[in-house]
Parts: structure tokens; C-alpha cells; sequence
């Protein structure tokens, strides 16, 4: 079932149905078309007028409530990885990447004037995991027009400090990764998380996996497609990192990337993969913008 939720001169959002229990908006407008999955709050697709796909996904990601979403715009919150920090501050295992990105959001707002379309969703909630109880709210807004912007802020509504750390996981389509080229990253000191080495630098010829590297350092990077022959630049705010991921050959193993998917994206995410502190009743955000050069 399909519900008209918007329309207007400039275009029409949409909510439809991506599975059973799961759904999502869907916007066609003068300036692009895309879609949001209200499961995991996710960014999945955003096409603007004239370009290719900016982000992708996976043909075989599954749409169930017990699965993360493979593609657009994963949320890692309130913890990077497979580690959580206890109030005690010792460290657990646990699941990968925090439970934004496998909640379900609410829409709280939605606009479309002639240049964007700008959607707001919201979380909020407490004892979202044994290891992180604390009682939370998080509002992201996302603007789609020539660029796109993303904010993630987080506020802190327990009585006690928190630490988080995040990431917003962005795939990245590219005609290649090994025609893909990241210059920006060359000057940064890197930690690679498939050899276990710390404070590495070196020339990234590509980025053809299996690639898992943590950089440290600035706050705009742009990702080089020669074979699309286009840039996309990338800003962000309240990160201290960017990682760099794609899993090469990995991919064969993981049920929900389409044969020869791995061949098709770049993650470039910008993240706090250290613990970063929410002080009782206060907000922080992260943030990043994504702009397009090239390829009309």
C-alpha cells in the first residue's frame, strides 16, 4: 500500500511498504529521487537529477526486523564495532554496530520547496541495550537537493554521564573501487583493523578490498571515480575519523551482498570511534554533507 504524504509543485514523498511491518518514504523531485527506510532510520538511495546513484545498495539486503539493512546510510550508534563501554568502564563484546540501526524510527517532519527535501526522523527511548540503559533521544535530519546533509544529534536525558561512539556508514557507489581513488586519506595516520597494525601511513593506490582502515584526521575528503568521471566530496562535523571499508573477496561470504556487489561501492564513513562523552540533559551531534562534482 502506497500513502501520498506530500505533494506539491516541486515533487511528492511517499510511504510504502518495504516488507512485512517494514516501512519507508519514497520522494521524486525536480532536483532528484530517494528513500528512506523508517526501520534503522536509514538513509537507502539518493539520486539527483542528471547523476548516477550516490549511495548504494545491496539487491539481496534483507528487510527484516532482526537484520540490518546492507547499503545507503547504516547507523552505528550508540557504539562503533563489536565493543560497548560498561558504566564501570570496562569493555564488552557484543553485537556489531549499537541498535539505532535495527529500531524503528518515527517521521516527525517533512518539507519540499523547490530546491530540497528535507526529512526529520526521531528515536527516543531508554534501556535500548542491558550494556547502554540510559534514556536517550536522537533526532536526524536529512536534506536532499544539489547536496545532501545529514545531522545525527543525540541528547542525553538520564541523570549520568555517557560515552558513545558512532558512525554514519555511508556505501558510496562507484564504477570501480580499484578506479577509485581517496588522495586525502594518503596524509593520514591509519589504523588497518585486518592486520591488527597501529599508526600506519601509506599511498592508498585504490580502494579495492578487503580494505578495513581508521583514519584520523581532516574534516573533508573527496572520493575520486575515474571511471564515472566524478568526485564526491565529503564534509564532516563532531566526527574525529574516517573509515574506510570494503570487504573484497569477503563479500562470497556474506549472504546479503549481491554476487559482484563488492565491485560496485565504496564505505567511506565519517566517525567518533573512540568513546566520546554526553554530559546529563545535553545534546551533541555529528554531521556530514555530501556534494557532487562532475558526470552531468
Amino acid at each position: 500500500m502506497v500513502e501520498v504524504l506530500l505533494e506539491n509543485e516541486f515533487g511528492c514523498i511517499e510511504k510504502f511498504e518495504l516488507a512485512d511491518g517494514l516501512q519507508a518514504l519514497r520522494f521524486v523531485h525536480q532536483q532528484g529521487q530517494g528513500s528512506v527506510s523508517l526501520y534503522g532510520g536509514q538513509v537507502l538511495r539518493w539520486q539527483p537529477r542528471d547523476q548516477q546513484p550516490v549511495f548504494w545498495l545491496s539487491n539481496d539486503s534483507h528487510y527484516s526486523s532482526d537484520k540490518a539493512i546492507r547499503g545507503g546510510i547504516p547507523l552505528c550508534w550508540p557504539w562503533f564495532g563489536g565493543e560497548v563501554k560498561l558504566a564501570e568502564g570496562n569493555i564488552q563484546s557484543t553485537s556489531n554496530h549499537g541498535f539505532a540501526r535495527q529500531s524503528q524510527w518515527q517521521l516527525t517532519d517533512m518539507k519540499m520547496s523547490s530546491s530540497e527535501v528535507t526529512i526529520t526522523l526521531s528515536l527516543a527511548g531508554e534501556q535500548g541495550s542491558p550494556y547502554w540503559p540510559a534514556a536517550f533521544a536522537l533526532t536526524q535530519t536529512l536534506v536532499f537537493g544539489a547536496s545532501f546533509q545529514q545531522q545525527l544529534n543525540m541528547k542525553n536525558l538520564s541523570d549520568k554521564t555517557v560515552e558513545y561512539t558512532g558512525a554514519l556508514h555511508s556505501y558510496f557507489c562507484v564504477g570501480s573501487p580499484d578506479q577509485t581513488e581517496i588522495t586525502a586519506l594518503n596524509s593520514m595516520i591509519y589504523d588497518d583493523k585486518l592486520t591488527g597494525r597501529l599508526q600506519q601511513q601509506s599511498h592508498l593506490e585504490s580502494c579495492t578490498g578487503p580494505i578495513d582502515r581508521i583514519y584520523y584526521g581532516n574534516d573533508s575528503v573527496v572520493i575520486v571515480d575515474h571511471q564515472w568521471q566524478r568526485e564526491i566530496e565529503v564534509l564532516s562535523q563532531g566526527c574525529q575519523q574516517w573509515v574506510l571499508w570494503n570487504p573484497g573477496k569477503g563479500a562470497k561470504t556474506m549472504a546479503d551482498i549481491h554476487p559482484r556487489g563488492e565491485n560496485e561501492f565504496v564505505c567511506l564513513e565519517a566517525a567518533n570511534t573512540d568513546w566520546q562523552i554526553i554530559a546529563s540533559q545535553s545534546s551533541v551531534s555529528i554531521s556530514q554533507v555530501v556534494k557532487l562534482h562532475g558526470q552531468k
